[in-house]
C-alpha cells in the first residue's frame, strides 16, 4: 500500500482546506467545467438563477429528440444537485419530467443552465 498524502479530489469534489480552523469546503467547479465541455456547452455564461419562469415546458407530441444524450445531461446535473449544487434542484425537476419524450423546447432549456 502506498501513501498518496492528503486527499485533494474525492468523487469529483475538490476539498479546499481552510487554514486555522481546520474546516473543509467542497467545490465542484472542475466537474461542472468537465460536464460543460463534454456536452458542448463550454461557451456558456453563468446565470444568477438556473430557472427561467417565462419558459413553459409542455409534453412533446412530435418526433422525440436524442433521449440518451438528454438523459446523460440530466444525470450529470442530478449528481451536482445532490452533492454541492442544491440550488439547481428546482430547475432540474422541471427538466426531468420530459426525459422519456423530449422535444426541441426541452433541449433549449438545458442550454447554459449550469
Amino acid at each position: 500500500m502506498k501513501d498518496l498524502g492528503e486527499a485533494d479530489i474525492i468523487l469529483n469534489m475538490k476539498l479546499l482546506r481552510e487554514e486555522g480552523n481546520g474546516g473543509v469546503t467542497l467545490v465542484q467547479s472542475h466537474y461542472v467545467e468537465k460536464v460543460l465541455s463534454c456536452f458542448g456547452y463550454s461557451d456558456c455564461v453563468p446565470t444568477p438563477t438556473p430557472y427561467d419562469p417565462s419558459v413553459i415546458l409542455r409534453e412533446n407530441h412530435r418526433i422525440s429528440r436524442d433521449q440518451l444524450r438528454y438523459s446523460q445531461i440530466i444525470g450529470s446535473l442530478m449528481y451536482l444537485a445532490s452533492t454541492t449544487r442544491p440550488d439547481i434542484s428546482f430547475a432540474l425537476s422541471k427538466l426531468i419530467r420530459f426525459v422519456s419524450n423530449l422535444g426541441d423546447s426541452h433541449w433549449e432549456s438545458t442550454h447554459c443552465q449550469i
